[in-house]
C-alpha cells in the first residue's frame, strides 16, 4: 500500500492505495492534498526531454508524497478528535471539513444526483483546476470513493480518469451528458506496481456515481 505513478495521453497522475479496507476516503484526501500542493514530479517531467525521466525528481516527488500522509492524518486528528487508526469508515460529511483543514482552498460536499455528475465533472475538473472525489455505489452494495483528477476527449467521447485507491490503478471512464457516470471494473489493468503491494478486485465490479461529490468552491 502506498504511492504508485501511472500515466496516460492526459499526463501523470500520482495514485495512493488505501492501507485498509475502510480507508478509502482518507485515501482520497490523501491523492487530493498532494496533487493540490506537489507538483515536482509534473513540472520535471514536462521539462525532461522525450522519454527521459529524471529518477531525483521522481525520489523527491515520492518524498513530498510521505509528508502528505502526516499532514492528513494530523488533520483528521483535529477534526474528529482522536488519530486516525484504518480501521473506521469515513463518510462524505467529514472528508470536507478535512480538506478544509489542510491549506489548499475551501472544499464541501454535495449531493447532485447521478445524472448531474457528468456535467458537473466536466465543468470543475481540468487543466489548472483542482481534482474532486466522488462516490460510487456498487451494484452488489457498498460504496467506494475516487478521485477524478483530469478531463478529456477521446473518440469524440468526454471521458474522466479515475484514481482509484482500492487498487491503486489508473482507469477512465466516459461521460455523457444527463446520463450516469458508470464505473466498471472488467479486469486487471495491467499497471506496473514495481513490486508494491495492493487490494485487488477479486471480480468484475459494476457501479456507479451515485452524486455525492467533494469539491473546492
Amino acid at each position: 500500500m502506498g504511492w504508485y505513478l501511472r500515466s496516460n495521453v492526459r499526463g501523470f497522475h500520482m495514485v495512493y492505495s488505501q492501507h485498509s479496507q475502510a480507508s478509502c476516503g482518507i485515501a482520497c484526501v490523501m491523492m487530493t492534498n498532494f496533487k493540490m500542493k506537489k507538483w515536482e514530479l509534473a513540472r520535471s517531467l514536462s521539462a525532461a526531454p522525450a522519454g527521459l525521466v529524471a529518477a531525483p525528481s521522481i525520489a523527491m516527488s515520492f518524498e513530498s508524497a510521505v509528508k502528505v500522509e502526516n499532514e492528513v492524518y494530523a488533520a483528521y486528528a483535529q477534526v474528529s478528535g482522536q488519530p486516525y487508526d484504518g480501521s473506521a469508515y469515513t463518510y462524505v460529511a467529514q472528508l470536507a471539513p478535512l480538506l478544509n483543514q489542510l491549506g489548499i482552498g475551501t472544499w464541501r460536499a454535495d449531493f447532485i444526483g447521478g445524472s448531474a455528475m457528468a456535467d458537473k465533472l466536466t465543468h470543475l475538473v481540468g487543466p489548472g483546476k483542482p481534482p474532486v472525489i466522488a462516490l460510487v455505489h456498487w451494484s452488489n452494495s457498498g460504496g467506494h470513493f475516487v478521485v477524478c483528477d483530469a478531463i478529456g476527449k477521446t473518440g469524440g467521447m468526454t471521458v474522466a480518469d479515475i484514481c482509484d485507491p482500492w487498487d491503486g490503478a489508473l482507469r477512465t471512464v466516459t461521460l455523457t451528458t444527463g446520463a450516469p457516470v458508470y464505473y466498471d471494473i472488467l479486469s486487471d489493468p495491467q499497471q506496473i506496481d514495481l513490486g508494491q503491494k495492493h487490494f485487488k478486485y477479486n471480480a468484475a465490479s459494476h457501479g456507479e456515481a451515485d452524486g455525492w461529490i467533494i469539491y473546492r468552491v
